[in-house]
């Protein structure tokens, strides 16, 4: 709201320097009020566009956001038996949902392992670009260490998990606005869990 109050101001000095100049010049007294009176209908006029203008974009504002979808993203703990073995395994299970009533189309999900000095993208876990309806909720689950030995994670980086975040994060764009959030987590590695920093 500062921002035509500022202009708002801004107009009022002029109009009121330029009654000022009018009013110094020689123009006789039916000139001058003449002028005085078209500078004060313009001055209310402008004063009146800017508030027209900035109430418009602040509307436009709260359009975009209420068309925003509002989504969750979580990284939950899970143990299970790996198939085909009876090995008990740590499981990492990627919820996400869309909690409003606005489908979110163009969705990109991506789960990173990140440190102080890379980034390692966890391949192959989502679709480059997808749809997700209003209310829709859905769960994205792998054997945590053997998916990582089996998409091309590096061993040494398995091996010092700890130092890493799993970084979850997802961004999709609307009515050309890019929105992007994440949310990081670190490896216990004793406990074989994650859990949010």
């Amino acid at each position: 709201m500062k921002l035509p109050i500022i202009l708002s101001a801004i107009l009022f000095v002029v109009a009121t320097m330029a009654i000022f100049w009018v009013a110094s010049q020689s123009f006789d007294a039916a000139d001058k009020t003449t002028i005085i009176v078209y500078i004060v209908t313009a001055l209310g006029g402008l004063v009146s566009a800017v508030f027209v203008v900035y109430g418009y974009f602040v509307n436009l504002s709260v359009f975009k956001e209420s068309q925003k979808p509002k989504l969750l993203l979580q990284v939950h703990n899970d143990r299970r038996t790996l198939e085909g073995t009876s090995v008990n395994v740590h499981q990492t299970v990627l919820q996400y949902a869309n909690l409003s009533q606005n489908e979110c189309r163009g969705l990109n999900l991506e789960l990173s392992l990140v440190s102080d000095s890379e980034v390692i993208r966890i391949p192959s876990l989502f679709s480059n670009s997808m749809n997700i309806g209003p209310n829709d909720s859905r769960t994205r689950d792998f054997p945590t260490l053997v998916y990582f030995r089996e998409n091309g994670i590096p061993a040494a980086v398995i091996k010092n998990l700890e130092k890493y975040k799993l970084r979850a994060g997802y961004s999709y764009a609307i009515m050309g606005e890019k929105v992007s959030s994440y949310y990081d987590y670190a490896w216990n590695p004793k406990k074989e869990w994650w859990y949010i920093v």
